[in-house]
């Protein structure tokens, strides 16, 4: 178990008398040919229209004119915010319909950072021995357990629980340090408080099986349609990015669940919020008609039938304008929960079994989440055996994708960007298809966690070899590269 301290710069924040930028300084700047961040130095400074001249590092000579908003350090997007530089950029406001929560003080574009936090607390198995022990060393700024405290817990006056009471006296028997034997004068029910206060707001630690707890991030309330996305950062910081355009004074939302959890229906994702204690009413789960439900229109067997949330009835096909009956209604909900049942129990290694249930879910349902499940264990078992099956699987994934939920995820990004290194090997010589899969798969990516991450490399570079391989082509006829088609993203570490 760990626990980090604040890291402030020297003397404070910044003076923002002073000029930010100076001449020789080593940063990332947007290059305006791709709006991605590439490595540069300074050359001039005009605070007069606060923009800045910088020199590109492969001597590429345009868009060398930048504004201050569009140059970063390097460390920016991943080195954590003091305390005071993150209260400027976020404030919490208590809302009546779901108390505290997060909103910004500043307008957002897609993928800009709204701030990078550090953890309060890292608990890791490596360590998990000393866990209790060491807690009170953990803690000897007593405003770290005040701030865990203050966090949300469903039940405030909950009454401590057996595994608290076993831990209290575990501590009481142990042989600990002075200063370890500390945490044994703490009440059971305060006890009880900030374990309730760990389980509700730390996060999985994004490489190793511990939990992670953050101050102001833990103010973020859930939505099934997040205004924010989240990355890590240097030493286990949080890297939070708006996720969609935002005005000033706009909440900040994440999402408690996976992404893959996000292409469920309404009633399974409340199911799992249930963990949390809440109700999910955000925009997505207020929707009457659930549309990643659909199921074949009995009578037509064409148009699209979607159910009404939540009086349990259907849509109106728009094929043939007929609706199920009563009786028929329920026969095809009852159907649902099976099918919805026999697909949580399949064994992702039985791919006859599972191609079974797929054909026969196929004359029943159609944009349904239970086929994006399949349609995944599919792609995923077919792709090293039969390529061209896996494909189609995978476009049924994206498919689904955008029409049930539109917004960048790293799973729509990483179905681009996986499609397309399968037409590289299946069709080489569609240049125009592989270009647009791997540049979407690079644009969500880039919103999710930046442009200089390693993730956004990936696409972005295979772009830049398609790309690269279609001038090729080109040789004997005029050249039509351009300047927007040059950069490959650069990922070096540089210092100031």
């Amino acid at each position: 178990m760990t626990n980090t301290k604040d890291k402030e710069a020297k003397g404070g924040e910044e003076d923002e008398s002073e000029p930010r930028w100076r001449i020789g300084d080593r940063v990332y700047a947007l290059w305006a040919g791709n709006n991605c961040y590439y490595v540069s130095t300074i050359a001039e400074v005009s605070e007069a229209d606060r923009t800045v001249v910088v020199t590109w590092d492969d001597a590429d000579t345009s868009h060398r004119r930048v504004s201050f908003d569009q140059v970063m350090r390097p460390s920016d997007e991943t080195t954590a915010w003091s305390r005071a530089r993150i209260e400027k950029r976020a404030t919490v406001r208590h809302t009546k319909q779901k108390g505290r929560c997060l909103f910004t003080n500043e307008a957002c574009e897609p993928g800009q950072v709204v701030f990078v936090e550090r953890p309060l607390l890292v608990a890791l198995p490596a360590v998990a021995p000393k866990l209790w022990e060491c807690l009170q060393k953990l803690h000897e700024e007593p405003g770290d357990i005040d701030v865990i405290r203050d966090k949300y817990v469903p039940e405030p006056d909950e009454e401590p629980n057996e595994d608290v009471i076993r831990i209290l006296k575990a501590l009481q028997d142990a042989e600990l340090d002075g200063e370890s034997n500390k945490i044994c004068k703490l009440e059971a029910k305060s006890f009880q408080r900030l374990v309730s206060a760990w389980r509700y707001n730390s996060f999985g630690h994004h490489k190793e099986d511990g939990l992670v707890l953050y101050n102001r991030i833990s103010m973020c309330a859930h939505s099934c349609d997040p205004t924010c996305c989240w990355s890590y950062g240097d030493e286990d910081a949080f890297v939070l990015r708006s996720r969609m355009a935002l005005e000033k004074g706009g909440e900040l939302t994440i999402s408690y669940l996976q992404d893959e959890d996000l292409l469920k229906s309404t009633s399974v994702r409340q199911q799992k919020l249930q963990n949390w204690k809440f109700t999910c009413m955000c925009p997505r789960c207020s929707l009457k008609v659930d549309v990643g439900r659909g199921i074949r229109c009995q009578r037509c067997k064409v148009g699209v039938l979607y159910p009404q949330v939540p009086t349990g009835g259907f849509e109106t096909c728009k094929v043939c304008g007929s609706s199920p009956s009563s009786e028929d209604t329920q026969m095809l909900l009852n159907m649902e929960e099976e099918y919805v049942a026999r697909v949580d129990s399949l064994d992702k290694k039985d791919l006859d079994d599972v191609q079974t249930v797929y054909q026969a879910a196929l004359d029943i349902f159609e944009r349904h989440w239970i086929l994006y499940v399949m349609d995944t264990i599919l792609w995923e078992g077919q792709r090293q055996k039969n390529i061209m099956e896996a494909m189609e699987h995978q476009r049924r994934r994206i498919d689904f994708h955008q029409h049930y939920y539109f917004r960048p995820t790293f799973i729509l990004a990483w179905c681009h960007e996986e499609l397309g290194d399968c037409m590289v090997q299946q069709f080489p010589s569609r240049k125009w298809h592989l270009m647009q899969e791997f540049q979407r798969a690079y644009r969500m990516l880039a919103i999710l966690c930046g442009t200089t991450h390693q993730y956004t490399a990936s696409p972005y570079n295979k772009l830049w070899q398609v790309s690269s391989t279609n001038n090729s082509a080109n040789a004997n006829g005029a050249n039509t590269e351009t300047s927007e088609s040059r950069k490959p993203v650069a990922q070096v570490s540089i210092s100031m």
